[in-house]
């Protein structure tokens, strides 16, 4: 899980907050023609509500990492935008009522009732906007850390050569899984190994993708590339490991790289030695 940019220093920090203060004043000059409220008050609203849409788009960043809105089938991915866009919406709609509810003479405040549709449509407008944002960048981000992740550290041929004769029985000892257990909240939903589509590196966890989902493991690459069926999932680099059942197809990315597209339309960057690895799990 990656930090907010705005929480990474303080220029970003202070560009983030710039940018609502001036969607607050925007928003100021367009209630203005169907408010009777004084300039002040408006100024104050329009700067309340942007503060905290900015406030509220912290914990926003963290729930989008975990959420892919183009999982699953279209009732599914229709349904987790809405849920996610009502309950951002509902927080900051509520909090800044509540707070104008408390400061504000009531004459004043009636004045604010009939503008909830008008800021309704506006905070959707502004939610869409930081939402693709924020996809935008932790796109960015990841494979940003996958290319420097492919920098490959050429292997010992000792150690190559110790793993090659290691003892059948040692080799033996090592269980091949079919499923792993994942826990969420206080629940454990299990995944069967067939359904991965690919696992990612996540710092000290993995990402499990699954056409369901994504689910964070803490669990080692190392682990998954032992434990997992050999003929099926290949480690293609240092941060991925992916079904070759799943791969529709492979192209020609730089010299000496290859990108792998997915049945489901992804694409993952390979290294040099994972396609090795790849050419012979797929018999090319």
């Amino acid at each position: 899980m990656t930090t907010h940019p705005a929480l990474r220093n303080y220029w970003y920090a202070a560009f983030y907050i710039g940018v609502f203060l001036i969607i607050g004043l925007f928003q100021a000059a367009a209630l203005s023609p169907l408010s009777s409220l004084p300039v002040g008050w408006l100024i104050a609203d329009g700067l309340l509500f942007s503060l905290l849409l900015a406030a509220l788009g912290i914990p926003l960043w963290v729930v989008v990492q975990f959420i892919n809105f183009s999982k699953g089938n279209l009732y599914r991915q229709v349904i987790n935008a809405l849920s996610l866009c009502v309950i951002t919406l509902g927080c900051w709609l509520g909090l800044g009522l509540f707070v104008l509810y408390n400061i504000m003479p009531e004459k004043d405040f009636v004045h604010i009732l009939p503008t909830i549709p008008m800021r309704v449509v506006g905070g959707m407008l502004l939610y869409s906007a930081l939402v693709q944002r924020y996809s935008i960048l932790l796109k960015t981000e990841r494979e940003t850390e996958a290319e420097e992740i492919m920098e490959e550290v050429p292997p010992e041929p000792l150690l190559q050569i110790e793993e090659e004769h290691e003892p059948e029985h040692e080799q033996q000892q090592i269980e091949i899984i079919d499923r792993v257990a994942v826990k969420i909240g206080q629940k454990i939903h299990v995944i069967i190994v067939t359904d991965i589509i690919y696992i990612q590196a996540e710092g000290d966890y993995v990402m499990i993708h699954t056409a369901d989902g994504r689910y964070l493991k803490e669990q080692t690459m190392k682990y998954f590339e032992q434990h997992l069926p050999m003929q099926k999932f290949v480690r293609i680099h240092r941060s991925c490991i992916v079904n070759v059942e799943i791969i529709s197809r492979v192209e020609l990315y730089e010299k000496q790289n290859y990108l792998l597209v997915l049945q489901n339309g992804e694409k993952l960057k390979t290294s040099a030695s994972g396609y090795k690895v790849l050419k012979k799990a797929l018999s090319l």
